[in-house]
């Protein structure tokens, strides 16, 4: 801290300066002699600009209501600078604190959530913050987290600080609650690594990292490390939102991980093993199936053209279907038994349906091959189609859990 002593405007008299980045600086003073202290922000005017003056008083006085936003009690133009003044706070600058190094990823996530539920509350009542940085974020020896700065880069210096700025401002786009969120994400993730990632040698390789670059986050652990890639996503619209984030943060800030499932092996339904049942069916039907497409060949010709009457050639193309069914279903009802269950009852249906049409045609060369008087091999295949096609569907659907 430097003391010093100077009034502005006759009336607020600058103490103490608390810090600065090079756009701003920090004081502590009061309001007139041995009046109220107050805190102080000083920010160059790049002109004296009547319309640029009032945007700035403007900006800095819109209200958000929340306790860690500082009130803003005036603006003061002066000497070629504008001085926010606001009520007092104790405490120093993010900027100042995250100078020596990383900072405990517990500490960020705490300042985090507080600095998130401010710039919440003022989403909800329209207002974008648009310069969301480490040096306009204070923190109190008491752990209370105030951010200032509401609306003053837009009205002082619209293209903002480039290595906070989100991808879609660099592209001309203005900002919004997405933006400030961006901004946020790269805010604690300087804290929490030790360095602003996207800070290059000058501003337009510092844009370019912006919008081409990812961060790197080797340093931070746990549920502050998904909410800064949920932060800093590159499409506005896939930004993880506060009412995501903010438990995420609770959770950082208390030091509470949870608690990993181990498992012995993959949950996924596609790796878990067929029940004996599925495969005894699937083998069955996969068998029944070549042998409907061996009957439909060597028995009932299905493979050689005849100048036969068009019923008598439907039933031959049925009937190799019902075997290809049968076959495709057995080997499916392994992987998916609901599915297997399906394909299984449409081969069983079309062979069904295929033998006995075959048998109503009256042809004798296509009743089949005779095991006994009275049966053939097509009648026994017409049981055993309507066996399997019953006896699948008490396959179990639901895969066996791995343990």
């Amino acid at each position: 801290m430097t003391a010093v002593s100077s009034t502005i405007a006759e009336r607020y008299t600058l103490l103490e300066k608390l810090g600065g980045d090079g756009t701003a600086v920090l004081w502590r003073g009061e309001d007139g002699p041995d009046g109220p202290r107050v805190t102080i922000k000083e920010l160059p005017l790049p002109t004296h600009e009547p319309a640029r003056v009032e945007r700035l008083k403007e900006a800095a006085l819109v209200a958000v209501d929340h306790p860690s936003v500082v009130p803003v009690r005036d603006v003061v133009v002066a000497d070629g600078s504008a001085f926010i003044v606001m009520d007092p706070v104790e405490g120093r600058t993010l900027e100042d604190l995250a100078s020596a190094g990383p900072l405990p990823p517990r500490f960020v996530a705490d300042i985090g959530g507080k600095v998130l539920g401010a710039l919440a509350a003022a989403h909800t009542a329209g207002v974008v913050h648009g310069d969301v940085r480490p040096a306009n974020i204070l923190v109190g020896p008491d752990g209370a987290v105030k951010l200032t700065g509401f609306g003053i880069a837009k009205a002082l210096d619209p293209a903002g600080t480039p290595a906070f700025l989100a991808p879609e401002t660099i592209a001309g786009h203005e900002g919004t609650p997405h933006s400030d969120l961006w901004s946020l994400g790269v805010t604690l993730l300087s804290a929490s690594e030790g360095g602003n990632f996207f800070q290059r040698a000058n501003v337009a390789a510092t844009l370019y990292a912006v919008v081409n670059e990812q961060p790197v986050i080797d340093r931070t652990p746990g549920p502050l490390a998904d909410v800064l890639r949920g932060l800093l996503a590159k499409a506005p619209q896939a930004r993880m939102l506060p009412d995501l984030a903010l438990p995420l943060l609770a959770q950082a800030a208390s030091g509470i991980e949870t608690p990993v499932p181990i498992r012995s092996a993959p949950s996924r339904p596609g790796l878990t093993p067929p029940s004996v049942f599925a495969v005894l069916a699937g083998v069955a039907s996969m068998l029944f199936g070549f042998f409907v497409l061996a009957d439909a060949m060597l028995i009932h010709h299905a493979y050689l053209v005849h100048e036969h009457w068009e019923p008598l050639q439907l039933c031959q193309v049925t009937l190799v279907l019902s075997g290809v069914f049968s076959v495709a279903g057995g080997g499916l009802l392994l992987a998916n038994v609901r599915r297997g269950q399906v394909m299984i009852t449409i081969g069983g249906g079309l062979t069904l349906l295929s033998l006995l049409l075959l048998k109503t045609l009256g042809e004798a060369e296509y009743l089949g091959l005779p095991l006994q008087p009275g049966l053939t091999l097509d009648l026994l295949g017409i049981v055993f189609a309507l066996l399997l096609t019953i006896t699948v569907w008490f396959v179990p659907a639901k895969r066996p859990a791995v343990s």
